[in-house]
C-alpha cells in the first residue's frame, strides 16, 4: 500500500476544506435565493391586503418643484389609472438645492415617519464636484468580492455573537470611537436641513450674541429664500457681504436671489463678484454662464463655460452647458462633439460623495426590506448611475435617455424643460415631468410588480 506524503496530505486537507467552502456558500445562497423569492410573493400578497402600496420620491428640486405638474404627482395618477388592483400612494420628498449628504440624513426619520413600500431616487446633481478616475478604485474593490459570500457574513454574525456573551459576562470591553472632530465642518455650500421657523429664530438670536457674524445673516438668508422670501433673503445676504467681504457664497447667494428675480443685470454683477473672490468657484461660472443663457445672450454664456471648462476638464456638467450653448447657435458639430465628451467623462469619473451616499442610501433600504429604484436624469445614459454601486444586487434601474432624445428630436427644448440647469437637460415642464413619470410607471408595473 502506498504511503501518502506529506504534501499529498496537506494538498487533500486543502481541497476537502475549499470543497465544503463552496458547498456552503452555494447551498446559502440557494437557500437566500428561496427567501428572497418566498419574500416577494409574501410582499405582492401584502401589498395587495393592505390596499395601499407606499413609494416616497427622493431628489432636489428636479422632484421637487412643478406641484401637480411634479413628476411624482403624475406618477401617482399614472399608476392609479392602471387599475391593476393596488391603491398607490407617492409621497414628494424633493427638496429645493439639498444634496445626497443631506438626503441620506434625513432617510432614517423619513422612512420611520412614512413607512414606504419603495423609494425612488433621481440624485446627485447637486454635489460638491470632486470628480475621480474610476480606474483608481478598482485595485481596493477587490476584496468586496470576500466581503459578498455568504459565509464570510455568517463567520461575522459568530463573531459578534461571542462578543455580545463576553460583555454580557464581564470579560470582555468594547473601545468605545472616539468623535471624529473632522466631520463635523461648517461648510456654507452644503444644504441646511431646514425646520424653518428653528433656523430663523436660531440664527437671530446668534446675531443678537454677535452682531457681526456674518455666517449667522448668511443662513438666515438661505432659510428665507428656501421660504420664497427672496427680497429678505438679499437683505441678509447683503449684511454678509458689508460684514465679512471675503465672503463670495454670500455674494454668490445673492446672485442666486436676483436670478430668480429675473433681475439678471444684478444677478450677473453677484456672481462676478464671487468668481473675483474665488475663481475656482465653479458654481458660480454656472449660474453667470445659465444667466446668460436666460437671456439668449448664448455667444456671452459659451465664452464662460469655455473658461470654466479649462479650469475643470473634468467637470461632465460644464462641457454639457457648453454643448447646449452650442446647440442653442447653430453649432451642431461643437454640441456633438462636446457631449461625446460629456458622456465620456461620466463613464471615466465619478463623485466619490454621490457614490458614498448611494451606497449607504442603499444599505438602509437593503436593511428595512424596502425597494430601491434608482432614476436616471432625462437624456443621460444610465450607465454611469449603474457604476456607482458594487452590488447591483435588488436595485431596480430607469433609463430616460433614449425616449427623452426622441422626444427632443419630434419637438423643442422648451416643450419639455424650463432652462438648461444641467446642461443636456433641464427642470421638467409639465410635459416633460409626465414623460418622465410615465416611463418610471412603466418600469415599476414591469420590474417590481411583474404586471
Amino acid at each position: 500500500m502506498n504511503k501518502i506524503s506529506t504534501k499529498q496530505k496537506i494538498t487533500l486537507i486543502i481541497s476537502g476544506l475549499v470543497l465544503c467552502i463552496v458547498l456552503l456558500e452555494l447551498g446559502l445562497r440557494i437557500e437566500g435565493f428561496v427567501f428572497l423569492r418566498l419574500q416577494e410573493h409574501k410582499n405582492i400578497i401584502s401589498i395587495r391586503q393592505k390596499g395601499t402600496y407606499r413609494i416616497m420620491c427622493l431628489g432636489e428640486s428636479t422632484t421637487a418643484m412643478g406641484g401637480k405638474d411634479s413628476y411624482p404627482h403624475q406618477l401617482e395618477e399614472i399608476l392609479n389609472q392602471r387599475d391593476i388592483g393596488i391603491k398607490f400612494s407617492v409621497i414628494n420628498k424633493g427638496i429645493p438645492a439639498i444634496n445626497t449628504t443631506a438626503i441620506v440624513s434625513q432617510l432614517e426619520a423619513n422612512l420611520s415617519k412614512y413607512n414606504p413600500d419603495m423609494v425612488i431616487t433621481m440624485m446627485g446633481i447637486n454635489d460638491k464636484r470632486n470628480n475621480l478616475a474610476y480606474k483608481d478604485i478598482d485595485a481596493k474593490e477587490i476584496t468586496p468580492f470576500f466581503k459578498s459570500l455568504r459565509i464570510c457574513k455568517l463567520v461575522k454574525l459568530l463573531r459578534l455573537h461571542i462578543i455580545n456573551k463576553a460583555q454580557e459576562l464581564g470579560i470582555y470591553k468594547s473601545k468605545e470611537k472616539k468623535e471624529d472632530i473632522s466631520a463635523r465642518t461648517n461648510d456654507l455650500k452644503q444644504p441646511i436641513n431646514f425646520k424653518e421657523q428653528d433656523k430663523i429664530v436660531k440664527n437671530i438670536k446668534a446675531i443678537e450674541i454677535n452682531p457681526e457674524n456674518d455666517s449667522a445673516y448668511f443662513r438666515l438668508g438661505l432659510c428665507y429664500r428656501n421660504q420664497g422670501k427672496l427680497d429678505k433673503a438679499k437683505e441678509m445676504f447683503r449684511k454678509a457681504t458689508e460684514i465679512n467681504p471675503e465672503n463670495y457664497w454670500a455674494y454668490f447667494r445673492l446672485g442666486q436671489c436676483w436670478d430668480d428675480q429675473g433681475k439678471y443685470g444684478e444677478a450677473e454683477k453677484m456672481f462676478k463678484e464671487a468668481i473675483d473672490i474665488n475663481p475656482k468657484n465653479d458654481e458660480a461660472y454656472i449660474r453667470l454662464g445659465r444667466c446668460y443663457g436666460d437671456q439668449g445672450k448664448y455667444d456671452k454664456a459659451e465664452e464662460v463655460f469655455k473658461n470654466s471648462v479649462e479650469l475643470y476638464p473634468k467637470n461632465h456638467r460644464l462641457h454639457g452647458l457648453l454643448a447646449y450653448c452650442y446647440k442653442k447657435q447653430g453649432k451642431e458639430k461643437l454640441a456633438e462633439e462636446c457631449l461625446r465628451k460629456t458622456n465620456k467623462l461620466r463613464l471615466e469619473y465619478y463623485n466619490p460623495i454621490t457614490r458614498h451616499n448611494y451606497q449607504r442610501l442603499k444599505e438602509i433600504l437593503t436593511k428595512r426590506e424596502i425597494k430601491l429604484v434608482c432614476v436616471q436624469y432625462p437624456v443621460r445614459n444610465v450607465e454611469p448611475l449603474k457604476k456607482i454601486f458594487n452590488n447591483k444586487e435588488g436595485i431596480i434601474f430607469v433609463d430616460n435617455e433614449e425616449m427623452f432624445k426622441k422626444a427632443l428630436r419630434q419637438a423643442s427644448f422648451d416643450e419639455y424643460f424650463s432652462d438648461m440647469f444641467g446642461g443636456d437637460f433641464g427642470h421638467c415642464t409639465a410635459k416633460g415631468n409626465r414623460l418622465l413619470a410615465e416611463n418610471i410607471a412603466n418600469v415599476i408595473l414591469k420590474e417590481c410588480l411583474k404586471k
